[in-house]
C-alpha cells in the first residue's frame, strides 16, 4: 500500500529576504535523494495551463512516445482528454526555469544519466513513470524516499494508471483494466456467429508466439517447450526460427486467418503486469493464451482468454486447447465480447493532466517508494507445473 504523507517544506527566513529559498545542489544523481528539499518560493501562475516536463528520456526515446518535442492543448483536445489545458514537452528551456514546470516526469525504470534538478518549487510534482516490471527496474529506488509525489505505472493502484491497452464499451467508457471492472457476465454462453465460424474452420495452425526477450525469469521459454511436445507452437522473433514484423498488416492477417491461439506469455509474473502481447492478440480474431501473475478478470471480460495459471499441469492446458481446436462452435464463443467491447489505447498523459488540475498545489510524497514497488509484487514460481 502507498505510504504517503504530507511533504515537509523547509523555509528559511533571512533578514529582509523572503523571496527565495536556498538548498544544497547535487552534483549527480547517484547521491541519495531522501534529503532533497523543495527550495524555490512559488510565484503565482498567470494562467491555468499546466506544464509537464519529460525530464528524462524513456530509454532511447527523448520525446517518449510523442512525435514532437512539445505538444499543447490542441494535442489533448485531439485525443479527447477530459481536461486539455496542459503542455507536455521534453525541452527544459521552454520555461524560464526548471522550477516553473508543474510536473517533472522521470523514467524510474532505468538509471538517469543526468543529475537531479537543482531547483524545485513547493507545489511541483515529481512523477515516477515505470512500464517495466520490478524484475527489470534498474533505477535505484532506495535513494528516492520523499522524492516522488505521483506514480504513473501499469499497476492499478498507481496515481496515474499507465497500461499497455484498455477495453472500452463499443460506444462508451473504458471498463478495464480496473480493480473493479464491471463486465457483462454471461454473454458467451449462447453465443454463435456463422461468419466467424467459417473463419475459424479455415484456420490450419495451432499456436503462435512473438518473443524478443529470451530466457525470461517467468520461465515462459521452458513452458513453451513443454507445450510443443504435444502441439505445434510457432515462435516468431529473437527467440524462435520464424520471422514476421509484429504489428504489420500481414502478421495481423496471419494471426486471424491461420492460427487458433496466440501465446501472450509475460517475462515476469508480477501483479498487474500485462503487456501489449495481450491487447495485440485481442485486436485480432485469435484466442489469447495468457501467462502472468495477474488476475485477468480485472483486464478482460470473462471467457475471452485462456489463463495458463488456471491449469494444474501442461497436460490439462493442452487438452483444453485441443478441445477448442476440435470444436469450432465452442472456440467462437471466445469472441462474444467483441460485440460489446473494443480495444483502445491508454493515454496516461490525459490522466496526468487531469490530476495536475485537481491537485490544488498540495505536495505529498512517497516516503518509501521502493517498498511500494517491490513488496509482494511478483511470483517466484508459477502455479502451473512444468
Amino acid at each position: 500500500m502507498k505510504n504517503i504523507h504530507r511533504g515537509r517544506l523547509a523555509i528559511l527566513l533571512t533578514s529582509g529576504i523572503t523571496t527565495f529559498l536556498f538548498v544544497r545542489l547535487y552534483a549527480n544523481s547517484d547521491k541519495p535523494t531522501a534529503s532533497y528539499d523543495p527550495i524555490v518560493e512559488e510565484t503565482p501562475s498567470q494562467n491555468n495551463t499546466k506544464y509537464i516536463l519529460l525530464y528524462t528520456s524513456y530509454f532511447d526515446f527523448i520525446n517518449w512516445d510523442h512525435s514532437k518535442k512539445t505538444k499543447g492543448p490542441d494535442f489533448f483536445r485531439s485525443t479527447k482528454c477530459p481536461v486539455t489545458d496542459c503542455v507536455i514537452t521534453s525541452q527544459p528551456d521552454l520555461l524560464p526555469s526548471i522550477d516553473s514546470f508543474d510536473a517533472l516526469v522521470f523514467n524510474a525504470a532505468e538509471r538517469w544519466p543526468q543529475p537531479i534538478p537543482p531547483l524545485r518549487s513547493p507545489s511541483q510534482l515529481y512523477v515516477a513513470a515505470i512500464l517495466e516490471s520490478p524484475a527489470h527496474t534498474t533505477h535505484v529506488l532506495e535513494k528516492d524516499g520523499d522524492f516522488f509525489n505521483l506514480t504513473m505505472t501499469y499497476r492499478l493502484d498507481s496515481d496515474v494508471p499507465w497500461s499497455y491497452g484498455q477495453l472500452a464499451e463499443i460506444n462508451g467508457a473504458v471498463v478495464g483494466p480496473s480493480e473493479r471492472a464491471l463486465w457483462l457476465k454471461s454473454g458467451f454462453r449462447n453465443y454463435a456467429n456463422q461468419t466467424l465460424l467459417g473463419l475459424v474452420r479455415n484456420k490450419t495452425k495451432m499456436a503462435a508466439q512473438y518473443v524478443s526477450h529470451c530466457g525470461a525469469i517467468s520461465g515462459r521459454d521452458k513452458l513453451v517447450k513443454e507445450i510443443q511436445k504435444s502441439v505445434q507452437v510457432d515462435v516468431f522473433g529473437n527467440c524462435g526460427p520464424m520471422r514476421c514484423p509484429l504489428g504489420s498488416p500481414r502478421c495481423s492477417r496471419m494471426l486471424t486467418d491461420e492460427y487458433r491461439f496466440y501465446f501472450a506469455f509475460e517475462n515476469s509474473l508480477c501483479r498487474d503486469y500485462v503487456t501489449e502481447k495481450l491487447f495485440n492478440a485481442m485486436d485480432n480474431y485469435i484466442i489469447p493464451v495468457v501467462f502472468g501473475g495477474v488476475d485477468y478478470s480485472k483486464f478482460v471480460p470473462p471467457h475471452s482468454v485462456i489463463d495458463v495459471q488456471q491449469f494444474g499441469t501442461v497436460e490439462e492446458l493442452v487438452n483444453r486447447l485441443k478441445f477448442l481446436a476440435d470444436n469450432p462452435e465452442e472456440y467462437v464463443k471466445y469472441f462474444w465480447w467483441k460485440e460489446h467491447y473494443r480495444v483502445v489505447r491508454n493515454l496516461p498523459f490525459c490522466e496526468l493532466c487531469r490530476v495536475l488540475h485537481g491537485s490544488g498545489g498540495k505536495s505529498r510524497y512517497y516516503e518509501d517508494i521502493r517498498t511500494w514497488w517491490y513488496e509482494d509484487a511478483c511470483q517466484v514460481k508459477a502455479k502451473i507445473e512444468f
